[in-house]
């Protein structure tokens, strides 16, 4: 936690993402890689375009998809500074990709983000920053919108916060008869958001994702 922070630290959030029992392994993934190959019927060792992907396969998942387990969100989203601004702070198209727990295929799409101060104000690379610990994890889409707007409440000082996700998720648009257009819309909601903000942001959400 910055030691410059002149409030005190709030509890940290019961979950973010699916919890790891242990440290990435990356002998033991790119053994795994090379295992699964084989069972698809394929021989990694000497194949020109196979000889590195369990290397390429272990830095994606360990750089990409899975280093959010290597920050906490409240030292990302860090203490922001005094201000005593009470009007709703608002950043949309943030992009955003996860992993899905039940299938281990990505999703990706935009994050729509806003909050009420309660006397801090933070910066949008932080937020954006923030993003992507909470979502470069195993998880859900659903998780994310609510862990982020968690964080910014328990974290950020925020008096209200929400998060809405716009998503093409990868093992819906590979089922069967599918046709690659379905999008999932999540959204979550943490602390006290009046009904006129409320409305402001679902509507500047909307007019977002068409711009």
């Amino acid at each position: 936690m910055d030691q410059h922070c002149d409030h005190q630290p709030a509890e940290r959030l019961p979950r973010v993402g699916v919890a790891p029992l242990r440290p990435f392994d990356q002998p033991a993934f790119e053994q795994a890689v090379t295992d699964l190959l084989r069972a698809c019927g394929f021989e990694p060792a000497g194949d020109p375009h196979l000889g590195k992907t369990a290397e390429r396969v272990s830095a994606l998942w360990r750089n990409r998809l899975l280093d959010g387990y290597a920050a906490d969100p409240r030292e990302v989203l860090g203490c922001g500074f005094e201000d005593s601004s009470s009007e709703m702070v608002i950043i949309s198209n943030i992009s955003i990709h996860s992993l899905c727990p039940h299938h281990l295929v990505p999703f990706e799409g935009i994050a729509h983000v806003a909050y009420v101060p309660g006397g801090r104000l933070h910066g949008f690379g932080r937020i954006a920053r923030l993003i992507d610990v909470i979502s470069h994890r195993l998880t859900y889409q659903e998780w994310i919108c609510q862990e982020v707007a968690d964080a910014l409440v328990q974290y950020g000082m925020a008096k209200g916060a929400a998060c809405v996700i716009q998503a093409k998720q990868m093992c819906l648009q590979l089922g069967e008869n599918r046709r690659g257009a379905e999008a999932v819309i999540t959204q979550g909601f943490a602390g006290a958001i009046s009904e006129a903000d409320r409305s402001r942001f679902l509507s500047e959400c909307k007019q977002a994702t068409h711009r």
